[in-house]
């Protein structure tokens, strides 16, 4: 940062100054002619410095720290130019990005480490992914000076748990050696000392918040489903971000379905609540009959039973509800269903951002446009209630030219049944 330039100025005793001042100040003009020269030479010699780091260096700098790291450009997109003119400074700051640059940096500091592996995915297919070192899940003797009892054990059948998670990314039990190839193209082999797999998760997890489950009437008053369609859709993890960046992704940390025995662990012996609750991966809320409208009352934990309800022959128990997140289903008691409607809040899985939901996506409106929005707590509670207040204000102001052009937008999960009539007028 440069500085005053007096500053060599006011490092002279003050009977100088007061010399200098009475003769029209000549010795304080050529010390500010040298100060800058000074500044000029110390800010060079502090950018030097920030020029050994990504983030402070100057745009020049860039492709050089970027030559030691090995960082390669997209050939495709041709050879960086020369840094003297202007106009290649400024394609290599497209071919040679600050960012990429820095995160080469950050992959050549983790080098070595699994964690590394599970970001490359993430930043290079936009995927997450969980890495799994093959070689900890042999049958082999261990030392015994180095016991590790967690470590490749036989398959226990009292573990149903760890059961479930066999032959996945989770899995935990021991194997023998399989001396395939894990390139091969013809027959792949995992369990060896030198193998690593990489598993990325296509699906994203997408939320749907409070919408009113689905009763299968033709089933029973008491059986309903998370899909407002009445579908069966499994139920998905919220993903929740990781401790630290060492950490190995667990079935927490991924986009992943919800296992039968991990909700029912959640719910019945941790008690940690990772899965069900408030801003967790599902909840349910059933309507309070006394009071109209009805109002949501949430089901506490201890309410909730896992179960398979495959083919809707489970009798909950009274006062539970029976929960299934495989196939996004649930059962309550026969003699106590409910009255005033069922909400849930759950997350399913999907491949991309395609059609309506609840993430951000760009709306292409006219200029001229007025919103209105429905929903449950919005100025308009149906559809039909937002045409006739549109219908209405474009009658009273007609002069107003965004009236014209109305916006009806769906503010929430809601399950809308009405029969619309819309008159449309073609404008010369």
């Amino acid at each position: 940062m440069s500085q005053s330039s007096d500053r060599l100025y006011n490092l002279l005793p003050v009977i100088y100054r007061q010399r200098d001042e009475a003769q029209g100040s000549p010795l304080k003009a050529v010390l500010q002619i040298i100060s800058e020269q000074v500044n000029l030479v110390e800010d060079d010699i502090s950018q030097l410095y920030e020029n050994w780091f990504i983030e402070t260096c100057e745009d020049w700098a860039v492709p050089y720290i970027a030559d030691l790291i090995g960082y390669r450009t997209v050939h495709e997109a041709g050879d960086p130019g020369d840094i003297t003119t202007p106009q290649e400074q400024q394609r290599n700051k497209i071919l040679i990005p600050r960012r990429e640059v820095a995160n080469t940096i950050r992959y050549r500091q983790r080098k070595g480490t699994l964690a590394l592996l599970e970001l490359l995915a993430n930043d290079v297919a936009g995927w997450p992914a969980r890495v799994v070192e093959f070689y900890k899940l042999l049958g082999w003797t261990q030392h015994l000076n180095h016991l590790r009892p967690l470590q490749g054990r036989t398959v226990d059948l009292r573990r149903g748990d760890a059961l479930d998670r066999l032959n996945s990314p989770f899995n935990e039990f021991a194997h023998t050696v399989d001396v395939r190839r894990i390139q091969s193209a013809y027959d792949q082999g995992k369990y060896n000392l030198p193998n690593i797999g990489v598993f990325v998760f296509r699906l994203k997890a997408y939320s749907v918040t409070r919408t009113p489950a689905y009763c299968l009437e033709e089933v029973g008053p008491h059986c309903y489903t998370f899909s407002v369609l009445g579908n069966d859709t499994p139920l998905y993890t919220h993903p929740q971000p990781e401790p630290d960046p060492f950490h190995i992704a667990a079935e927490l940390n991924l986009p992943v379905p919800i296992r039968r025995r991990s909700l029912e662990t959640d719910i019945k012996t941790n008690q940690r609540e990772d899965f069900y609750g408030e801003g967790k991966s599902l909840q349910i809320w059933v309507g309070t009959p006394q009071i109209s409208p009805p109002e949501m009352r949430p089901i506490p934990p201890e309410r909730i039973i896992v179960a398979d309800l495959s083919d809707w022959q489970y009798r909950s128990p009274q006062g539970k509800i029976a929960v299934d997140p495989v196939l996004g289903r649930m059962v309550f008691p026969m003699r106590q269903p409910p009255k005033a409607g069922v909400w849930v809040y759950y997350y399913y899985g999907f491949s991309a951002d395609v059609g309506g939901g609840e993430y951000d996506r760009p709306l292409f409106q006219p200029i001229e446009h007025k919103i209105y929005r429905v929903g449950r707590q919005q100025p308009c509670a149906t559809i039909n209630a937002a045409l006739t207040q549109w219908n209405t204000e474009r009658q009273t102001s007609p002069q107003q030219g965004e009236l014209r052009h109305a916006v009806i937008e769906i503010a929430d999960s809601g399950v809308y049944t009405e029969r619309l009539e819309i008159h449309l007028v073609v404008f010369q």
